[in-house]
């Protein structure tokens, strides 16, 4: 049986740059930043730098704490709504920022990104699909 998937975003990555990553802007308020954010499919949340939440005005410690495990050991961060932009796709989401300063990198998980789109890698041509997840009306 084959399926038939439709995008609406064709993009062309790195691999060289040890994964996929994409250009994204985050934006509160009346405020905005662009960051490059590595697309993880093994991470439950979007988890930033604390750096670009505190670039956006926000108090980090008045959002919702939370501990994520890794590989790396544990991360305290904290959930703040905001707009997330990835390759001309927006949702209002919530996203986590580290409690410590210096996070290697920022990405995007199942909460918050995933969850919102639909996504296909074609990593031996280093091509990403993606368009807005829309649920299939019967």
């Amino acid at each position: 049986m084959s399926h038939n998937l439709t995008f609406e975003i064709v993009h062309e990555y790195d691999s060289s740059k040890g994964g996929i990553w994409l250009p994204a802007f985050l934006t509160v308020g009346g405020a905005t930043i662009d960051c490059q954010v590595k697309v993880d499919t093994g991470a439950e949340y979007c988890l930033f730098q604390r750096e670009l939440g505190e670039d956006l005005g926000l108090e980090i410690e008045r959002g919702q704490l939370i501990t994520l495990k890794s590989l790396n050991g544990i991360t305290r961060a904290y959930g703040h709504e905001v707009e997330l932009s990835t390759l001309g796709l927006a949702f209002f989401v919530t996203v986590y920022f580290a409690e410590d300063y210096g996070l290697t990198r920022n990405l995007l998980g199942r909460n918050g990104w995933l969850q919102q789109v639909k996504i296909a890698v074609v990593d031996y041509e280093e091509t990403l699909y993606l368009s807005a997840y829309e649920p299939l009306i019967n």
